[in-house]
């Protein structure tokens, strides 16, 4: 079970860690965590869609056709256009406890370091380097606008705007991924002004439109997956594929 670090002067007394080389931690992963200041950005590059977590939905960039393979990773590189933030923050992690986000850092990462390796969490006047710093102030923004996300995700649920995806889709790509869903255009077209209201003061009417348009962009997962990735030499970037086609929080670090 994971016993992450929470991240505070005197958890962190003594120890060090390394920043991340590559991204390479990622690549058995097949769905990346999204929020929706990414929207613009992310669904020009990969198909988005929404699961289920428990009673929450998520949004996610669908990176792979099926588990434990990101089709966007080869020897550790990132080949799309856009990077997902969810990878330049990890392993720092914000987990809420009561009413305060505690930030935390992932032991079983393999980025502790030894005794006397690596960059320190904290200096001796107790306060963060700037490297931890940068991390956690873009962690911090990253975060409030995932709840934002989270309150624009529950109101799609509950007006019953969400639908699985195609199959038909599903098996011209050949998908294992269980759980993929994204808007139903029909019923979103049905909505009475009441419901369309609540949708628009939610913020959630981007998140509708940007999950249907983003789904073209399977068309890349398919091109990704006859490259075989794991065998072909990984390119420097993707260009040649496409063209041819707020709520306050407060954070506690003094413990």
């Amino acid at each position: 079970m994971s016993d992450p670090l929470v991240i505070s002067p005197k958890e962190c007394q003594g120890l060090t860690w390394h920043l991340p080389h590559d991204v390479v931690f990622a690549q058995h992963q097949a769905l990346i965590p999204l929020h929706a200041g990414e929207l613009a950005k992310a669904a020009a590059t990969m198909p988005l869609a929404l699961i289920k977590e428990g009673r929450e939905w998520r949004l996610v960039g669908v990176c792979g056709v099926e588990p434990g393979h990101n089709l966007f990773i080869k020897d550790g590189k990132w080949l799309g256009h856009y990077r997902p933030e969810w990878l330049s923050s990890w392993p720092f992690e914000i987990v809420t406890v009561g009413e305060k986000g505690v930030v935390t850092f992932g032991r079983d990462s393999g980025l502790l370091a030894s005794e006397g390796e690596g960059e320190p969490f904290f200096d001796d006047q107790g306060q963060m380097t700037e490297a931890v710093a940068t991390r956690i102030e873009a962690l911090k923004s990253a975060y409030r606008k995932q709840q934002a996300t989270q309150k624009a995700l529950s109101v799609l649920g509950t007006l019953g705007l969400i639908a699985p995806w195609p199959e038909a889709l599903q098996s011209q790509l050949g998908l294992s991924i269980d759980g993929l869903h994204m808007i139903d255009e029909k019923a979103l077209a049905q909505l009475g002004d009441e419901s369309f209201l609540t949708l628009r003061r939610a913020q959630a009417l981007p998140i509708a439109y940007a999950l249907n348009l983003s789904l073209p962009q399977t068309h890349l997962l398919a091109r990704l997956a006859r490259m075989n990735p794991a065998q072909a030499e990984a390119p420097e970037s993707l260009d040649s594929f496409f063209e041819d086609d707020e709520e306050e929080f407060s954070f506690d670090f003094d413990s």
